[in-house]
């Protein structure tokens, strides 16, 4: 449940009105014209727009889980504010689910409301893992994979470049291996980059394979060039959008894993 900190920071940031009704935000009429709003909030064209859409959502609910998780992806000015604000999505998720959330457990991507919740969890896993909590952010995405293993909100290539990371390597290759998507490039790339780490005989075709997916994501993940600093509304697939979205999640497993970035400039400078 929201605390009272939660509601004033949500105040603050003039997403919900100071004389709310906090109680009435819980009713299943607020919660599903939130959630309605907030599915519209995501779907529109540039950031601005999202936000307002998502500040709509909010006035409706602070439970939104999915607007809060938008907030957090278009508005935060740093780390640190991205993860108080997924911090406060978690709790307004489980809030919003209240005994749903236990009872829905194995299936719970299978409605909006919990796949939000899972969205709002693995994103706070990458940004707590971003900001060097590894062990914390493994935790939190084991927990979304427990809560609906057919990975809905498909954290399991994130958990994977976390893990490589970290030298999980049989686990990267466990959660690897269980994906039924394959991912698109973004797949290709955590693929690619767990076979160079195993010394897999097959990492050149893997990587040849995620440069053909998206050829402009060996640059950003080289650093030639700067991932985008706030979540683009639309990632078309192999676009600079997605290459931006890839160096963002997966960029500190590939500097870890020694000889990587030598090996995607050597692929590079052959295109």
């Amino acid at each position: 449940m929201l605390t009272n900190e939660d509601f004033d920071l949500l105040i603050a940031y003039d997403l919900i009105a100071k004389g709310a009704d906090r109680a009435a935000m819980l009713s299943e009429q607020a919660l599903d014209d939130a959630d309605l709003l907030a599915q519209s909030a995501w779907d529109m064209p540039n950031a601005r727009a999202g936000l307002q859409g998502a500040a709509a959502a909010l006035k409706q609910s602070a439970y939104c889980a999915s607007a809060l998780t938008l907030v957090s992806l278009l508005a935060a000015r740093d780390l640190d504010e991205r993860i108080r604000l997924l911090e406060i999505a978690l709790r307004a998720g489980e809030g919003a689910l209240g005994a749903r959330l236990a009872d829905e457990a194995g299936k719970l991507g299978a409605s909006p409301r919990g796949l939000a919740y899972l969205e709002a969890r693995q994103h706070l896993a990458s940004a707590i893992s971003v900001r060097g909590e590894r062990d914390a952010g493994y935790a939190h995405w084991r927990e979304v994979l427990r809560l609906d293993p057919s990975d809905p909100a498909k954290c399991s290539f994130d958990f994977a470049d976390a893990l490589i990371d970290g030298e999980k390597y049989d686990e990267a290759n466990e959660i690897l291996a269980g994906v039924t998507d394959d991912g698109g490039a973004r797949g290709a790339y955590a693929r690619a980059l767990l076979a160079f780490a195993t010394k897999a005989a097959d990492a050149d075709a893997k990587l040849d394979a995620a440069v053909k997916a998206n050829g402009f994501a060996p640059a950003y993940l080289i650093g030639d060039r700067k991932p985008p600093k706030t979540t683009p509304m639309e990632v078309p697939p192999g676009g600079r959008e997605e290459a931006g979205v890839i160096a963002v999640n997966a960029g500190a497993a590939w500097a870890r894993v020694p000889g990587a970035i030598a090996w995607l400039r050597a692929i590079k400078a052959k295109r």
